[in-house]
């Protein structure tokens, strides 16, 4: 059996040194206090490089990536081209959402592995809940050359906690519930469909949002319309991606339909989810024997050219 591998990571504030008037990017400017510059953004495209070329049995790079928190389609084209990621046919897809601070979530894929069939934004706008300028769904069908099938890939960052869990929960389930809209329509015309839903969900995997809105669970259903999360197993083992307040969460998740736990075509075998969580990418306080996630910039802008505040996470599919 043979295997590819799909990979999602929240690269937090991955900015080009470049003003964008429409946005406020002010804070990753050769001018700001971060004083972002070219050598940091360059150290960033290796950064990012080096975990994506550490996922595939630790020496390789996946064939499709999701990404949350990059700019714009340049910084995905610079990644590509300026890192080791040019020896692959990589194209990237970027959203151009409403997030006023103009971060986005982008795609990456290898054109010898996949033809691009279409790609579209999905909107999550609410007008009953109050005002907030959130990202786009990003939503990828690629036809996997080997086998000839169409796979559906939705790449998420959804809203944040960052004004409370409790008072922002609305706004995810919403998100949850426009994606679900559609994957029904998905399910209407093809019961079998293949669907990747990944990202950043600023939920864990037993939250209502993804358990409820979005029917998704770690119990495989074969014919059911609820989806398939294998990171709900490593959330009860009490495994993270994302530090915060002293406690590790799984916000970052890769989720999948029950047409991929067959055997047919591309499939998912039980222990094939991960999160890169090599001791490359963490940062240990000696002083209170913590581990988190190693990232660029900690408190007051300083500068520690690291990776993410988030981990990667990947798995592999076999065919």
């Amino acid at each position: 059996m043979q295997n590819i591998t799909v990979a999602f990571y929240n690269v937090e504030n991955f900015f080009d040194t470049i003003d964008d008037p429409e946005t406020q990017d002010e804070e990753f400017l050769p001018t700001s206090l971060s004083e972002w510059d070219e050598t940091k953004y360059l150290n960033k495209i290796k950064r990012v490089a080096q975990v994506l070329d550490s996922t595939v049995d630790g020496v390789n790079l996946p064939d499709a990536v999701g990404f949350c928190e990059v700019e714009n389609k340049n910084v995905l084209n610079d990644l590509i081209f300026k890192s080791n990621l040019k020896t692959r046919k990589y194209i990237s897809i970027c959203s151009t959402g409403m997030d006023t601070r103009g971060i986005n979530v982008g795609f990456i894929f290898d054109t010898s592995i996949f033809d691009l069939m279409d790609s579209e934004e999905i909107k999550v706008v609410n007008d009953l809940l109050p005002y907030y300028a959130t990202r786009n769904i990003l939503h990828i069908t690629l036809k996997f050359k080997t086998t000839g099938e169409p796979i559906h890939f939705f790449v998420n960052h959804w809203p944040s906690r960052r004004d409370g869990e409790m008072e922002t929960e609305a706004k995810r389930i919403y998100a949850a519930q426009i994606l679900r809209n559609k994957i029904n329509e998905l399910h209407q015309k093809d019961p079998e469909v293949k669907l990747i839903i990944m990202g950043d969900l600023n939920d864990s995997p037993k939250s209502r949002s993804i358990v409820s809105a979005l029917m998704a669970n770690g119990s495989p259903k074969s014919g059911s319309r609820e989806l398939f999360n294998p990171y709900f197993e490593l959330y009860t083992q009490k495994k993270g991606s994302h530090y915060r307040q002293g406690v590790w969460e799984l916000f970052d998740n890769i989720i999948l339909s029950q047409g991929f736990l067959n055997d047919e075509g591309l499939h998912f075998k039980k222990g094939n989810a991960f999160i890169h969580d090599k001791d490359f990418v963490l940062f240990k306080n000696h002083s209170t024997g913590e581990f988190k996630p190693n990232r660029t910039y900690g408190d007051n802008n300083k500068y520690f050219n690291g990776f993410s505040d988030h981990l990667a996470v990947y798995v592999k599919l076999g065919y």
